[in-house]
């Protein structure tokens, strides 16, 4: 069974200032029906462009975003109308990695008391243990013990992006939400934070839902990726699957507009156009018709099928791998 089971999920908010003056209500739906699975040990890359839905569903997913509609099962509870018991027990046994390692941290607490406060609050360990505790978790995270008298502001971003990373396993946990933890990074520090993650993922046997704009990365880091857009998930498999043979063409867009060194390979002949729609405003059908190359007439009136190919699964209407892809 699955660690995390996501079933049918939504996430809704009241658009700014609908509903005032008379006014309808209108609603954005920041999810709108997304089921995926991850297991314990494995890594999922979440990706998409910004405003899919990517952060709104990691937040829901560990309670911290009302959920509106479907479950999310957490060893087989749903927390999506879990007890105040259940809650708790999420809490302990799942953490979030955030973006902005500088927010993310207190800068008026020394690392050590960042730390110490998570294990005094999930008391994971007893009261006279939690220094040594601390100190453990710096070194998990390749930092030297001393610095846990040090405050935020005098840290290197990467710094403080490994002490964000030493918090979430204070609570020693079986699922890690990382919301893009190393887009703020410098790129040689990216592959040092990434290496660390793969290293405690084999070491602790974590399941991470990994989200991201950078395909590259979800493509070193990630046993599987599933591509969101406005809330929903267009196609989802095994990495070297879909990086290989896209089967959506958002995701083949995505895949070809990937940076490469290499001064040989030419750029998109054809990139993705246009933005995004506003979610107050998403056109009929499958929402992503206006921007297609290869969009039918139907697109525009109906939702597309799903397909499932072994443990590969995309919805439109094309049944080819997209092949204009370099290999």
């Amino acid at each position: 069974m699955s660690l995390l089971q996501i079933k049918d999920l939504e996430v809704r908010f009241a658009a700014s200032g609908s509903g005032l003056f008379g006014m309808k209500k209108q609603w954005v739906r920041a999810v709108n029906g997304v089921s995926l699975n991850l297991a314990a040990g494995e890594t999922l890359g979440l990706v998409g462009e910004s405003g899919s839905g990517k952060s709104t569903l990691g937040r829901a997913i560990l309670h911290l975003n009302p959920i509106s509609a479907g479950q999310v099962l957490f060893d087989g509870i749903d927390m999506a109308h879990g007890s105040a018991i259940d809650i708790a027990r999420l809490r302990h046994e799942t953490a979030m990695i955030f973006q902005d390692p500088y927010a993310a941290l207190n800068p008026r607490h020394t690392l050590g008391e960042t730390l110490a406060e998570v294990l005094r609050v999930q008391r994971k360990v007893a009261p006279q243990q939690i220094p040594a505790r601390v100190n453990e978790l710096l070194d998990l995270v390749g930092l030297r013990p001393e610095l846990a008298s040090r405050k935020p502001g005098s840290l290197s971003g990467g710094q403080c992006q490994r002490v964000g990373i030493a918090r979430a396993l204070a609570v020693e946990p079986r699922l890690i939400i990382a919301d893009e933890c190393v887009a703020a990074l410098d790129v040689s520090i990216q592959g040092q934070i990434i290496n660390l993650l793969l290293e405690l993922q084999q070491r602790m046997n974590l399941a991470i839902l990994f989200i991201a704009h950078d395909l590259a990365i979800v493509r070193r880091l990630c046993d599987r990726v599933a591509v969101m857009y406005l809330g929903k998930i267009v196609e989802e498999g095994p990495v070297e699957a879909v990086f290989t043979a896209p089967r959506h063409p958002y995701t083949a867009a995505l895949i070809e507009a990937i940076p490469e060194i290499d001064p040989h390979r030419p750029l998109p002949t054809e990139p993705l156009p246009g933005e995004p729609p506003s979610p107050l405003n998403v056109p009929t059908g499958w929402a992503f018709h206006p921007r297609c190359r290869h969009a039918r007439t139907m697109c525009s009136v109906v939702l597309p099928p799903t397909h499932f190919l072994h443990e590969h699964r995309y919805s439109c209407v094309l049944e080819e791998p997209l092949t204009f892809l370099p290999s």
